[in-house]
């Protein structure tokens, strides 16, 4: 064994006795875990478009965006995104991670403020880093702390507010409103992240919580992605003709990397065209209060979330992945989330509801994670 495996191999042992060891895992039972929170992936409107989508003479993108890599599907559906945003232009981008670092490193730069909720997702922390921009991270959702830094002078350069509209880990919400409104008075620029409320919030279009809030026009980007309530793979970046220039022509996690396949943008576009039947988004709030008040009556309190991501805090780590193993064998696929993707004494299960859910998943789940409560061996 090499020093170099000998290093990694000793780095890994100290992992797996922190109960923090990470496996690769297919799903089985039940799907409590993943994002598609609408259940679009399973619809056989995905399947119809795939297969349209292998009819078209030209499938992959063997090219970036700037070097032929740009299809009439690209332009078409971006042109879509930015309407179901209510901005003036939108970007694909291959990921979401790949969308909030092209956006935060082109965007900012050292001469920069950018003030950061502290439970922001993890692209939008590298993306930070990356920028060089002086960063102040305030305490989650604390509007308060925010304004007083933003009352501090900044002279020599811009001021941003970059948030997560739903948070993934929490299930709780900006107020968006409140931050649109600290950034107009102290002429800051809110850039939103709002991924996973995309598909789930949202009146009319259901395009997320900028939508919900009325805010699309006060944000200077709003991220979505298409992986998470949208069914399918790929991110974007909404906001000004302005700022969409900019990143074609700055952002190089756009411009050094392989145009999305159409044949990807084809399930892209589905998602979308099924995000216009309200159902779902309402179906799927229904089943997600369903199975909080369950919990609430036996002693479970989950009120700080809202929406299908439901956080049952367990706390210690091995504590976290012996409660999942438990759900798993009774067919019940929920996934313990450790640090460093949630803070240290906090690891929990990570519920995600979808639409496609029966009442009696719903009361499954309930049932079982209260026997796990009552017995006290894990949770």
């Amino acid at each position: 064994m090499s020093d170099l495996e000998k290093s990694l191999q000793n780095a890994l042992e100290e992992i797996e006795a922190e109960g923090l060891a990470r496996t690769l895992q297919p799903g089985g039972g039940v799907d409590f875990t993943s994002n598609d929170y609408l259940g679009f992936s399973t619809t056989e409107r995905f399947r119809e478009r795939l297969r349209a989508g292998l009819d078209e003479k030209i499938l992959s993108a063997p090219a970036s965006r700037l070097l032929r890599g740009t299809h009439p599907a690209h332009l078409a559906l971006e042109k879509k995104l930015a309407e179901f945003k209510g901005a003036e232009a939108a970007l694909i981008f291959p990921t979401g991670y790949q969308a909030n670092l092209g956006l935060l490193t082109s965007l900012l730069g050292p001469q920069d403020r950018v003030l950061s909720d502290e439970l922001n997702h993890a692209s939008i922390i590298d993306g930070l880093r990356l920028s060089g921009a002086r960063k102040h991270i305030f305490p989650h959702l604390d509007i308060d702390a925010l304004e007083r830094e933003l009352a501090h002078p900044h002279p020599g350069g811009r001021t941003f507010i970059v948030t997560e509209s739903y948070f993934s880990m929490d299930g709780d919400i900006a107020p968006l409103e409140r931050y649109a409104a600290l950034a107009e008075e102290y002429s800051a620029s809110l850039l939103v992240d709002d991924a996973h409320a995309t598909g789930l919030f949202g009146s009319e279009r259901g395009s997320g919580l900028a939508e919900e809030y009325g805010i699309e026009g006060r944000c200077a980007a709003i991220v979505s992605t298409f992986g998470k309530a949208l069914g399918g793979f790929g991110a974007f970046v909404a906001g000004s003709d302005t700022l969409v220039k900019w990143l074609v022509n700055r952002s190089r996690p756009f411009i050094f990397t392989t145009a999305t396949p159409p044949l990807l943008l084809a399930m892209m576009a589905a998602g979308l065209e099924l995000c216009a039947n309200p159902e779902p988004r309402a179906r799927v709030h229904t089943l997600a209060r369903r199975l909080r008040d369950a919990l609430a009556a036996g002693g479970l309190d989950c009120s700080g979330s809202t929406g299908p991501i439901v956080p049952v805090i367990v706390g210690g780590n091995e504590d976290a992945l012996e409660a999942a193993n438990r759900l798993q064998q009774a067919g019940l696929d929920v996934r313990a989330v450790r640090p460093p993707t949630v803070a240290p004494g906090s690891s929990r299960l990570r519920i995600s509801v979808h639409a496609n859910h029966s009442e009696g998943d719903i009361d499954r789940l309930a049932s079982a994670l209260l026997e796990l409560l009552a017995r006290k061996e894990t949770i």
